[in-house]
């Protein structure tokens, strides 16, 4: 098969882009096709409102239109799917956002999904966007956890707050969890332990996906 995935992470915070680069390690494989996750290095430490979504949207089509010829597939790695549907119109190559592809997961693992989002302001953004996907008739909720994107490290304070909003997002009938934020791919493992719910991290998602995409290519 072979090909090229770009993985862009929009925020310029590097070790977000080496968790992902770690998370999705387990999708690299033999006649595969190579994965590549990279920095926008133009965008701020942490994607946390409107205001910086719109920022970063021009420097993430830039990027896309620089890279186009020497690769197969994007993704954008922001739950918010900035720039996503543009950039479709400017390629013909398969752009894939975590938002769209987490919660096209979920759709098969539960018959309701929740999502875990950084802040309580977070929450009508992602709104919007479900409702212009036409993705949220089976939403249980968004639980916010209240912790900013670029504060999303390993304390035993920031996993209690995971852990909480993944149970909150049980008691309103989430069969399954969506991970809002790239920051939070590297807790998912340990979160679904800990619930026993399924966790859905769109980092493996949305890369799955774009294997697909480029093996689907490879066949036409």
């Amino acid at each position: 098969m072979g090909g090229r995935i770009l993985v862009i992470n929009p925020n310029s915070n590097e070790a977000f882009t080496a968790g992902i680069d770690r998370t999705v390690d387990r999708l690299r494989f033999s006649g595969g096709p190579e994965i590549s996750c990279v920095t926008l290095s133009e965008g701020p430490l942490g994607i946390e409102n409107a205001r910086h979504a719109a920022e970063v949207i021009p420097h993430i089509l830039k990027l896309i239109a620089r890279e186009e010829d020497n690769c197969d597939a994007f993704v954008v790695a922001c739950f918010g799917d900035h720039g996503v549907v543009a950039a479709r119109e400017m390629t013909k190559k398969a752009v894939i956002g975590f938002c769209e592809a987490g919660v096209a997961a979920a759709l098969n693992a539960g018959e309701r999904y929740g999502i875990l989002t950084n802040m309580p302001e977070d929450a009508n953004g992602e709104l919007r966007l479900l409702r212009a996907h036409g993705l949220d008739a089976r939403l249980a909720a968004i639980e916010a956890v209240g912790v900013a994107v670029a504060d999303l490290v390993d304390t035993p304070e920031v996993r209690e707050a995971l852990l909480g909003g993944a149970e909150r997002l049980r008691e309103r009938g989430a069969a399954c969890v969506v991970l809002g934020c790239a920051g939070m791919s590297p807790f998912a493992p340990w979160l679904q332990r800990e619930t026993g719910l399924r966790v859905i991290d769109p980092a493996i998602a949305a890369v799955s996906l774009a294997i697909g995409a480029v093996a689907s290519a490879a066949r036409a």
